[in-house]
């Protein structure tokens, strides 16, 4: 402890040109990572989800398409604000889905961009080294299966820039246009993707304040619960319950399967490692897990005290309250809904972007008290250092992985034009065996695109970037 504390000294110390630039190379470099494997990766080839959400499309697009996409339903969530700003995208360009893989990484870069605002704005100090967790974390490439295998940014990577952009409005001053954009980012929270999970902790946050609060700031705390309670309504009306994995049980025969699951997600958010061993899934996880539980009470403790707190540090619980409850809720009801597919389903990256609001928080406690508490932030900051290999590896080998699929069965449709031919032939060719019927689409939907010119049969569609490294896409099935 000894050494870490020296070393958490020694960079403390650093000259803020010298943090600066670091910080800014490491920026860069994350950037060109991300951008770089979805440039590299992304194929022009509707997969899996995607399928289900150009059905809105089978028959034209008209404006009025833009509000029933708000609505529209995909699994257990609705598809929200992002779906509402892709569709028409995906029509004026030829359903190019490769398009929506590098919207949905900007995306990413953005909430990166949010968070480290948050960071300066609850916690006014200078750029500091430790911020480079942030840009780790939140500019990672262990999102890669909702950037690149099946882009979705409405499943979690727009309601994680949703939340960011939220909590940033909520600390500024409570005027009646403040009131209106948090009402309204409320609402498109709640209806994009799993957004919804952080709805519970924001109307917790909102009732203390409304309890505690004073002035202004109960009003807005008021907005908060009602446009919370109208979303929450307006997002039951017509609601299907729907759980996209076989097995599902209403209560699993052992509940600590759910907390198994729980902690193996974590685990593997957190080191980007797979392997079967309990000793090595559960205890890394299960010590994040404790710690958010007992930030969060800790948190709600500290709110529910009469208001004699300065305004920041009121502000900075309030944030991290609600940023922990998003996570944890998210977390639970992605176990409640896969345990039943086993710890190994945990450790799937689309898991990994609304973990990032609970990262954030534990960030902003230990940054808090960085002077006694540097060692843990250089922990902190090692982790995800180390991290930056498997990360980028699982990232790029699954991703290059799929992107092959997705590429050999092309080129085994446009040699029959029978999708039922290429389902068989690409089953064959795929040593690894991780290909599923209906992944790739139906006759019916490739039939449209040919009629329609669309997605790969679009007249002049660029050829893939991927095929100028390997021009022989079924290889790298083996």
């Amino acid at each position: 402890m000894n050494v870490l504390r020296r070393v958490a000294q020694w960079l403390t110390a650093l000259p803020p040109p010298i943090v600066t630039g670091l910080l800014a190379l490491t920026a860069v470099l994350l950037a060109v990572r991300l951008l770089g494997l979805t440039w590299l990766l992304a194929v022009n080839v509707p997969f899996s989800d995607q399928w289900a959400l150009l059905t809105r499309l089978y028959n034209g697009f008209q404006w009025s398409d833009v509000a029933i996409a708000f609505i529209w339903q995909h699994g257990p969530h609705r598809q929200g604000l992002n779906f509402s700003l892709v569709l028409p995208a995906y029509h004026f360009s030829d359903w190019n889905v490769r398009w929506d893989s590098l919207w949905t990484a900007c995306v990413q870069l953005v909430a990166g961009l949010l968070a480290l605002r948050l960071r300066r704005r609850l916690l006014p100090a200078p750029w500091s080294l430790w911020d480079a967790v942030l840009l780790l974390a939140f500019w990672g490439v262990c999102t890669f299966e909702t950037v690149i295998v099946a882009p979705n940014a409405s499943h979690s990577i727009f309601p994680l820039l949703l939340l960011m952009l939220l909590l940033n409005v909520w600390l500024a001053a409570p005027t009646p246009v403040n009131h209106l954009a948090v009402a309204v980012l409320v609402v498109c929270l709640g209806f994009t993707g799993f957004g919804l999970t952080a709805l519970p902790a924001l109307m917790l946050v909102g009732l203390i304040e409304v309890l505690r609060g004073t002035g202004v700031r109960r009003q807005r705390a008021v907005v908060v619960l009602a446009a919370g309670a109208l979303t929450l309504l307006a997002f039951l009306h017509r609601y299907q319950f729907v759980v996209s994995a076989e097995g599902f049980q209403v209560l699993r025969p052992d509940p600590t399967d759910y907390l198994r699951f729980m902690a193996a997600m974590l685990s593997h958010f957190q080191l980007m490692v797979q392997r079967p061993s309990p000793w090595f899934l559960y205890p890394v996880g299960a010590l994040l897990l404790a710690a958010w539980i007992a930030a969060w009470l800790w948190g709600v403790r500290r709110l529910g005290r009469p208001a004699v707190e300065r305004d920041g540090e009121r502000a900075l619980w309030q944030v991290c309250v609600a940023l922990i409850g998003c996570s944890l809720v998210f977390a639970l009801l992605t176990a409640y809904g896969r345990a039943q597919l086993g710890v190994g389903a945990a450790m799937a990256s689309r898991y990994t972007a609304l973990l990032l609001p609970g990262l954030l928080a534990v960030y902003l406690l230990l940054f808090r008290h960085r002077d006694r508490l540097g060692p843990l932030l250089l922990a902190m900051l090692l982790l995800f250092t180390v991290r930056v290999v498997p990360e980028t590896r699982e990232a790029y080998l699954l991703g290059r992985y799929y992107a092959g699929m997705k590429l050999c069965w092309l080129e085994q449709y446009r040699a029959s034009g029978v999708v039922a031919a290429a389902d068989a032939r690409l089953q064959a060719l795929d040593t690894k065996a991780q290909f599923q019927h209906g992944w790739l689409g139906r006759q019916a939907q490739w039939d449209l695109m040919e009629q329609q010119r669309l997605g790969p049969l679009a007249p002049g569609a660029p050829s893939e970037p991927l095929l100028r490294i390997y021009p022989q896409p079924c290889k790298l099935l083996r």
